[in-house]
C-alpha cells in the first residue's frame, strides 16, 4: 500500500435517499472489491473532494447576513497571528480565519483556494453528528441520550450491543471492538470503503463493557446516525441528509457541501467526509460558542451545548464527539495503547477550549471567554502541533 493511501485511510479512521430504512444486523453485505476502492484514493489531497463519491448534496442555503470585518488595531496581535500563519504555513496549511465576537479579524487563504473551495474535513464531522443528535433529541426523533441504541437499531433490540446508550456512543465508551488500521479481515478498511458501511458497523462485537472505557472509534458514530435517519424514516421522513440540511445546515446559512455515501442513494460517512468551506465551519463553531444560537434563534438546545462540553467520565479531555483543551496532555492519543498521538507542546492558556478535530490538522478551536472561534484547514500534517495557533492568538489577547 502506497504512503499517500495510508495516510488518507488512517485520516477516514481517524475520521440517504432510500425509501425505506436499512436494517443493520446479519444482512448480507454488498460485495465490492474494498481494495480497488481504496485505490481511487490514493495521493487524494484534501482538496479532491470529488474523489469521495458517490456524494449527497447540501444544497446552498440563503442566509440573511455573512461575517462582518473588524480591524484589528492591535500590533500585539497582528504579531501573533503572523506568527500563526507562518506555523499553520509550515505545516502545509491551506486556510487561517479568526473570528473575534462574531467578526472577521483574520482571514488568509492559499492561491488555490477560495471563499467556496470545500475540502475533506476527516472527523470533525463527528462533532456536527452530535449537534444532530442534540437536534433529534430535541425534536422528538430519539427521547435522550441515555436511551439504548436498540430502541432505534430494531435488529439489535434483542441482542446485548442493543443495551449501549447514545452517551456511550458519543463518548467513545460504548464497548465495541476497536479494529486498527490493516487488521486481519479489513473490518475498519470496509467501514470506509464497503457498499455498506451500516453493516458493517453493526456486525462489530463488544470487546469490553460499556460505559468503562474511552476507545475512540468510527463505528461510535456510524452507528448514531443509522439510528438517527432509521428513526426518521420510520415516522416517514426522508431520512439524516434532508433532516441536517433543514434543521442545522441551512439555519446557520451554509453554502453548499457534499456528504459522502457508501453507495448510490445509501448512508452517509458519520464519522468523516462532509466536505464544507471554512466560512461554514466558522458558522458552525460561532453556534457552539454562542451556546446554539444563530443569532435570536436557538437551533440546538443550549442544554444540549452544554452536556456537549461536559468531560465524559472516561476521558475528561473529551465530550459527546468533541475534545476538549482543559485536561493537557502533551500528545493526545485517540487509542490509548496506541503510539499514534497528536502533540499539544502546551497546555491552553484559557481553560475553556473546545475543538473539532480532523485528521492532519484540520481544526475548528472554540474559546466561549475569548469570543473567539479559530478555523484552520491544510493537507495532512502528522506534525501539526495542537496548542501553538491557539495560544499565540490568546497571549496576545
Amino acid at each position: 500500500m502506497s504512503r499517500w493511501n495510508w495516510i488518507v485511510s488512517l485520516g477516514l479512521c481517524c475520521l440517504s435517499a432510500c425509501v425505506q430504512p436499512p436494517e443493520l444486523n446479519e444482512r448480507p453485505i454488498a460485495e465490492r472489491d474494498i481494495a480497488a476502492k481504496a485505490a481511487t484514493m490514493v495521493g487524494a489531497s484534501v482538496l479532491d473532494v470529488d474523489r469521495y463519491t458517490p456524494s449527497a448534496v447540501l444544497a446552498g442555503c440563503p442566509r440573511k447576513n455573512g461575517f462582518p470585518v473588524e480591524e484589528i488595531g492591535d500590533p500585539e496581535l497582528t504579531s501573533a497571528i503572523k506568527q500563526a500563519q507562518a506555523y499553520s504555513d509550515s505545516q502545509h496549511g491551506l486556510a487561517l480565519m479568526i473570528i473575534r465576537d462574531g467578526s472577521i479579524i483574520y482571514e488568509n487563504r492559499a492561491e488555490n483556494v477560495s471563499t467556496k473551495t470545500r475540502t475533506e474535513s476527516f472527523s470533525m464531522m463527528k462533532t456536527v453528528t452530535a449537534l444532530m443528535t442534540g437536534i433529534a433529541i430535541d425534536k422528538g426523533i430519539i427521547k435522550s441520550v441515555d436511551d439504548p441504541v436498540g430502541d432505534y437499531l430494531l435488529p439489535w433490540r434483542d441482542d446485548p450491543r442493543g443495551q449501549i446508550t447514545f452517551r456511550q456512543l458519543l463518548t467513545m465508551s460504548s464497548g465495541l471492538k476497536h479494529y486498527p488500521f490493516g487488521a486481519p479481515g479489513g473490518e475498519l478498511e470496509k467501514l470506509l470503503y464497503s457498499n455498506d458501511i451500516n453493516a458493517v458497523a453493526a456486525r462489530n462485537p463488544l470487546a469490553d463493557t460499556p460505559g468503562t472505557a474511552f476507545l475512540y472509534n468510527n463505528v461510535n458514530s456510524q452507528l448514531i446516525g443509522a439510528a438517527i435517519d432509521d428513526s426518521l424514516r420510520r415516522r416517514g421522513a426522508p431520512g439524516f441528509a434532508a433532516f441536517m440540511l433543514e434543521k442545522l445546515w441551512c439555519p446557520l446559512g451554509n453554502d453548499q457541501a457534499t456528504l459522502w455515501l457508501d453507495r448510490n442513494n445509501g448512508s452517509p460517512h458519520y464519522y468523516a467526509g462532509l466536505q464544507a468551506n471554512t466560512r461554514d465551519w466558522a458558522r458552525l463553531g460561532e453556534l457552539i460558542r454562542n451556546q446554539g444560537k444563530v443569532g435570536t434563534r436557538q437551533i440546538v438546545p443550549e442544554k444540549w451545548i452544554s452536556e456537549m462540553l461536559k468531560p465524559s467520565d472516561q476521558n475528561p479531555a473529551y465530550g459527546l464527539h468533541i475534545w476538549r483543551g482543559a485536561e493537557w496532555q502533551k500528545i493526545r492519543k485517540y487509542v490509548p495503547s496506541s503510539a499514534f498521538g497528536v502533540p499539544h507542546s502546551k497546555a491552553y492558556l484559557a481553560p475553556d477550549v473546545y475543538f473539532l478535530d480532523g485528521f492532519g490538522g484540520q481544526r475548528v478551536y472554540i474559546i466561549p471567554s475569548r469570543k473567539l472561534t479559530i478555523v484552520r484547514v491544510g493537507e495532512v500534517s502528522m506534525t501539526y502541533d495542537d496548542s501553538i495557533i491557539v495560544n499565540l492568538i490568546l497571549a496576545a489577547m
